[in-house]
């Protein structure tokens, strides 16, 4: 069967993941690797400077060795908001090319919601609804009816660009905390939401798999659920917030590469949820990556 090696730039983690393609247009993850890079740190005056760059095919090569061992020499590369929300998009992707003989393909953020989408509907059946891909530079929401997207909508904020933006130290101050929720309230003002209530909201991304994990740690959701009630979310983003030594050790322990995004990323995820009026979030373990594979590498089959 053949394999696909895909690497998601991301503003925050850079992630290989390789699938094995199975007939009919199915896909199983063999293995995956992440490098927490942080990207966005590397901007300055809106461009990625060069040592920004150079991080990124560090990365790039470091995976290009691992898939060697493995008897594979080929990769494809995505670039989510990491290199579209820059001034020197161009430069950056020739850069990386020329150092590592592979071109990043610059994704829009719409593109990037539709694969989300399509990437969740290969893990599960989705009923009609919304969903929510929450990145470290920004967010894509999706509406969503009969297996298809009906509106995409893409959002320049995220868990680390919040973080960059609000928080002096690594975990924000309850004044930052409300400049935060301030920010987040006025950027969602500007989406266009459905009239009425939407049940469910369905979640990809690091952050809401993060959340979930700390769920799960909480005993508030069984290990094989991926399922959050408004209320357990509610729970866990006031203990987040009041940022006891009890959340500083639940997230060192379960998400410590998080250590400095989670509480951004739960104050936008909680109010992403709110100002849908949902019930509940389902937290998808496919994502953007696997939207990819399947709808750009794969015969799509959904």
């Amino acid at each position: 069967m053949n394999k696909h090696a895909l690497v998601d730039l991301g503003s925050n983690t850079i992630r290989l993941s390789v699938y094995e393609e199975l007939p009919g247009g199915k896909f199983r993850q063999l293995f995956s690797e992440k490098q927490t890079v942080g990207l966005a740190n590397y901007v300055e005056k809106g461009s990625l400077t060069e040592a920004g760059m150079k991080r990124a095919t560090e990365a790039i090569q470091e995976f290009r060795h691992l898939l060697q061992i493995f008897g594979m020499d080929r990769m494809n590369i995505f670039a989510t908001a990491s290199l579209r929300n820059i001034n020197n998009t161009e430069a950056a992707v020739a850069y990386i090319e020329r150092e590592t003989g592979f071109r990043p393909d610059v994704i829009s953020g719409e593109e990037e919601g539709e694969l989300s989408y399509y990437g969740a509907l290969a893990a599960a059946k989705l009923d009609d609804g919304v969903l929510f891909d929450i990145g470290g530079g920004s967010t894509e929401l999706v509406t969503f009816a009969n297996n298809h997207v009906i509106l995409g909508t893409s959002l320049a904020i995220g868990s680390l660009n919040l973080f960059r933006q609000h928080v002096s130290g690594i975990w924000p101050k309850r004044r930052e905390i409300e400049q935060l929720e301030m920010h987040i309230d006025d950027t969602l003002s500007t989406v266009i939401r459905p009239k009425g209530a939407v049940p469910r909201l369905y979640g990809v991304g690091g952050t809401a798999r993060a959340l979930l994990l700390l769920e799960q740690a909480m005993g508030n959701v069984k290990k094989d659920e991926r399922v959050i009630t408004i209320e357990q979310l509610d729970e866990l983003t006031d203990i987040l917030r009041r940022r006891s030594e009890t959340a500083r050790n639940l997230v060192l322990r379960h998400c410590p590469s998080r250590v400095h995004t989670i509480i951004p990323g739960a104050l936008l995820v909680n109010s992403v949820c709110h100002a849908f009026r949902c019930d509940s979030l389902y937290i998808s373990s496919y994502g953007v990556r696997e939207g990819y594979l399947c709808q750009k590498l794969l015969k799509p089959s959904i």
